[in-house]
């Protein structure tokens, strides 16, 4: 005769709680049905993020940008490619129209379960502008629908943020140094957002996409501010293979959403695919770029006259 004691009552309870978590967490990585929201979704890595979730089942792709003719132009080939509706354009300024936008998109589609911040400027001669759109829209775009979606507060059922920064959030060197800071803000907020302790609480993931250069005018537009050999030597020194296509990075946020755990920051770079991000800053050593001979005369020299490692100074920090 079985006797249905305590510890059987809490072993079957663990083991149902345990398939629910499962089939929880298996449910919330699922593209199919999803709504997804694309800031800077009408070009480049934007376009190619919301063209691979509605490639892989996505419900609706929301597309955000300010250009229109570029934009309507986006939603009708996606359209083409996979149904009527399935993308849709939205005339945004994501430092303006947070409110207006994100109204309109929640009374139309009810549920937002995946935004991706993707807009990014990498102007140097207007720095205001690089963190107003590439930090500050990001953040105020993520705690809006985060808020939305947080399964604690309100109607919320969880959801996802990915948050797109870059290489450049984990390197230093000489180029591009106010697009490097908006993009080290976009990583340690994201990590910080997404911590499990608020993913815990929330059931809303935050994931950092890091991509390396990109075939879009940006990552030319960012190169033609510099010297050309700096650009090569630098280049060099992070051993890039070649320049990714911006389908590539779509094809990682894919990758990402289905993988990735909250918090987490992923690196993508030379076509292939995502790998996870050490939670280092590379510092490119200055004998590495620059032209003086006496410096690396003296390089040499050092190296020559020392067996010492423990006198060797490391380019990698700690975060």
């Amino acid at each position: 005769m079985f006797v249905i004691t305590y510890f059987n009552i809490l072993f079957v309870a663990l083991l149902f709680d345990n398939v629910t978590s499962t089939a929880n967490v298996k449910n919330e990585r699922k593209i199919t049905g999803k709504v997804v929201v694309v800031t800077g979704g009408t070009k480049g890595v934007g376009y190619a993020i919301a063209d691979n979730f509605l490639k892989n089942g996505a419900k609706a792709g929301i597309l955000l940008g300010t250009n229109v003719t570029e934009g309507e132009r986006a939603e009708r080939k996606l359209n083409s490619k996979y149904g009527k509706n399935k993308a849709e354009y939205i005339e945004c300024d994501i430092t303006t129209d947070l409110d207006t936008v994100s109204k309109r998109i929640l009374k139309k589609y009810r549920y937002v379960d995946i935004l991706v911040n993707s807009e990014t400027i990498a102007d140097e001669y207007n720095p205001r502008s690089i963190i107003l759109i590439n930090t500050v829209g990001t953040i105020e775009w993520s705690t809006r629908f985060f808020k939305s979606m947080r399964k604690d507060k309100g109607q919320g059922r969880g959801g996802a943020i990915i948050n797109v920064a870059s290489v450049a959030a984990h390197n230093i060197d000489p180029t591009y140094v106010t697009y490097r800071a908006s993009k080290f803000a976009v990583l340690a907020f994201s990590q910080s957002l997404g911590h499990l302790y608020n993913y815990n609480i929330t059931g809303v993931r935050v994931i950092t996409l890091c991509p390396g250069p990109t075939d879009t005018p940006l990552v030319y537009k960012v190169y033609s501010l510099y010297d050309l050999d700096l650009v090569k030597k630098i280049i060099k020194y992070y051993n890039f293979a070649k320049i990714q296509s911006p389908d590539n990075v779509g094809r990682g946020a894919v990758e990402v959403f289905r993988n990735a755990e909250s918090g987490t920051s992923w690196d993508i770079a030379d076509e292939k695919p995502p790998v996870e991000s050490a939670n280092t800053i590379n510092i490119v050593p200055f004998e590495e770029i620059d032209d003086d001979e006496n410096t690396h005369a003296q390089k040499e020299n050092k190296a020559d006259n020392s067996n010492d490692d423990s006198s060797l100074i490391s380019t990698e920090v700690a975060l």
